[in-house]
């Protein structure tokens, strides 16, 4: 059995600050993470392996920074990992990610399971693993958890609003892991040296998928025109004293804001 698991480097939320007078988010100066709806992904295809013995194969696009997360996947035990990177590849939307994505999927080839992550933290829409089980024409399973997997399917619990539904699927399918479906694992101290001394990530740019830059444009359907920063958040007022004098207090502040008339 193969498990394609497909993971992003994201910018740590808690390093990024908010450029008023240029309407973006400062990221100069933000560190790297791998994606956390990503790891609960990762950690279902381990599972596979420890309890299946299938071979797992991590994939990413993004900037050749982003052969960190694939060093990390690896020092968990992952046996292949692959960084799609090419300057046409970078600021792409999700409609182009599928397409890059899917085709390199398409050259790893054989896969029997392709786990993504619900979505991605910051600009994520929930759109990229449903997407991609359209452009992959493969079965679905969406916000999954409690996975099993025999007699050529897999079975999952799809999670609802007021509960959850059990789904089974035909192999190969592609599942976007619910958060908090498992308690992901971290790698060990002789993991992260050996991923980086002794592993390798492979790496495929635009050419080796097949592609074009035309391509990639064509797929792409957002067009941003612009970024503003939102209104500075304005600090509560605390009112304080006896409650009959707080409340005619309250009131008056309410009505001089116009809430009340």
């Amino acid at each position: 059995m193969k498990v394609i698991a497909a993971i992003k480097q994201v910018y740590d939320p808690t390093t990024v600050r908010v450029s008023r007078s240029r309407g973006i988010l400062d990221t100069r100066s933000a560190e790297m993470m791998m994606n956390p709806g990503d790891r609960y992904a990762l950690e279902e295809a381990l599972k596979l392996k420890d309890e299946q013995a299938a071979q797992v194969v991590v994939i990413s696009m993004g900037p050749v920074e982003a052969e960190d997360i694939l060093r990390e996947a690896l020092a968990m035990d992952v046996d292949e990992a692959v960084l799609l990177t090419d300057d046409a590849f970078l600021d792409v939307d999700v409609s182009a990610a599928v397409l890059i994505l899917g085709k390199g999927m398409q050259k790893i080839g054989d896969y029997d399971l392709i786990f993504t992550g619900h979505k991605a933290l910051g600009d994520g829409s929930g759109q990229f693993g449903p997407r991609l089980a359209q452009h992959l024409d493969l079965p679905q399973i969406t916000m999954a958890s409690h996975l099993v997997v025999g007699e050529g399917k897999i079975t999952a619990r799809h999670k609802l609003s007021d509960g959850y539904a059990t789904i089974e699927a035909p192999l190969p399918a592609l599942l976007s892991i619910d958060e908090g479906a498992n308690k992901p694992r971290f790698p060990s101290l002789p993991g992260s040296i050996a991923a980086y001394d002794e592993q390798t990530v492979t790496i495929w740019g635009i050419e080796d998928l097949g592609l074009t830059p035309e391509q990639i444009e064509e797929s792409t359907t957002t067009d941003v025109r612009g970024t503003l920063a939102g209104p500075e958040r304005v600090l509560a007022r605390l009112i304080t004293g006896e409650p009959s004098q707080a409340a005619r207090e309250l009131l008056g502040e309410l009505k001089r804001k116009g809430v009340l008339q």
